[in-house]
């Protein structure tokens, strides 16, 4: 196995790139090449919005799209002089223990004397401290959809209500969980929502990832097998393209790839990290605000999916069963959501078939059947 690791460093060599640009995590290099190589996109409107005053924003979008990576972004990029960016990875739930990850990086002293013990007091004091720092403050709440403490909303509306120098941007993977009052607050042109990339983005993202490592341009891949691989659903997001690049990669590494157009084969296509993408049957609240498309499916679509993005698969009848519908109905169904059906293809262009696959397992001693969620589709509804 020596040898598999000797032919990906020659790879290297030969390309001259110093590492793989597909693993390289850009957020742990200095904010120099983090900002050099960082593709904008979202996070440049919001750096408008927060150098003309607007007191809050939200981004929202599935896993994997860059949420966290536009947050670390503008706060790199906000003015010293100017601004006090706080990054949150995850929400505090209480107004004493946002009081107490704030203090400690020397931003608010005495901070947490000031707090109070009494819950009542405790975010006027937080205001009144805020209120002293003559820079505006910028609260990032990465994660917000994970906040336990939904009241915490309420808290951050609060604050933005009573500070005038604060400023609140938010990541969440939907807003379903956010009082009215505070979305009102941050208002339809602040709210900004990634749930794909066109090809263009895509080929920027990754000629920017090859220029980190010492590469140039596209180089090895050629404009044809890029083509082969932008299907609908790994434009989804970044990583799914990446799996396809590493895959080629390796091919080309051990001698596979006949040439730059390798992949003829519809088969490399989809490499799924179904154990990445696992969902969880009883934890987290399933959503459709990162699948515009959702409302086009017939409703024995819908009523499928939303079986199967709870299960870990199920055969024809136990769909039947949960469902009530008929079998011709369920297996009509099935066939369009497996993208079989070319109308229906033609018919929902907006649709990222297939949104469900087919595996075979062994039941009772006999094949059978198991229809369960594209994983690349599935992401898209988990909250957790």
């Amino acid at each position: 196995m020596d040898s598999v690791f000797a032919a990906k460093q020659k790879l290297l060599q030969d390309l001259g790139w110093s590492e793989n640009p597909f693993v390289k995590d850009l957020r742990a290099q200095d904010h120099e090449t983090f900002m050099r190589y960082y593709c904008t996109f979202e996070s440049g409107q919001i750096l408008q919005k927060l150098a003309f005053d607007t007191k809050a924003c939200l981004l929202l979008g599935p896993k994997g799209v860059g949420k966290t990576s536009a947050l670390q972004f503008v706060s790199y990029n906000l003015p010293s002089g100017e601004f006090l960016p706080i990054l949150f990875k995850e929400p505090p739930e209480t107004i004493e223990e946002l009081g107490e990850i704030v203090s400690p990086a020397g931003i608010l002293d005495r901070l947490k004397a000031l707090v109070g013990a009494r819950r009542g007091q405790s975010r006027e004091a937080l205001a009144r401290r805020l209120k002293q720092e003559r820079r505006k403050i910028v609260f990032f709440l990465d994660e917000a959809h994970l906040e336990k403490n939904v009241g915490m909303y309420m808290e951050f509306k609060y604050l933005l209500d009573e500070v005038p120098n604060l400023r609140l941007v938010i990541s969440a993977l939907g807003k379903e969980n956010f009082p009215d009052s505070l979305l009102q607050l941050v208002g339809d042109q602040n709210v900004f929502k990634r749930s794909g990339f066109s090809e263009d983005e895509m080929l920027q993202i990754i000629s920017h990832r090859i220029s980190a490592v010492g590469g140039r341009g596209l180089e090895p891949f050629s404009e044809d097998f890029l083509k082969i691989i932008f299907t609908e659903q790994n434009l989804l997001s970044p990583r799914y393209v990446f799996d396809e690049l590493n895959n080629y990669l390796a091919q080309l590494a051990l001698g596979k790839a006949q040439d730059s157009t390798m992949a003829q084969s519809k088969g490399t296509q989809r490499i799924f990290q179904e154990e990445a993408i696992a969902q969880s049957a009883s934890g987290g609240t399933l959503t459709t605000s990162n699948a515009d498309w959702w409302v086009i499916l017939s409703p024995s679509q819908q009523q499928v999916m939303n079986l199967l993005l709870k299960t870990d698969g199920l055969t024809l009848s136990a769909i039947m069963e949960r469902t009530g519908l008929s079998q011709n109905t369920a297996f009509n169904a099935l066939y369009q959501l497996r993208g079989d059906d070319e109308a229906e293809v033609k018919r929902k262009p907006d649709v990222p078939f297939p949104l469900v696959i087919v595996k075979q397992k062994m039941v009772g001693g006999r094949k059978k059947n198991i229809y369960l969620v594209d994983p690349k589709i599935k992401h898209l509804f988990t909250l957790n």
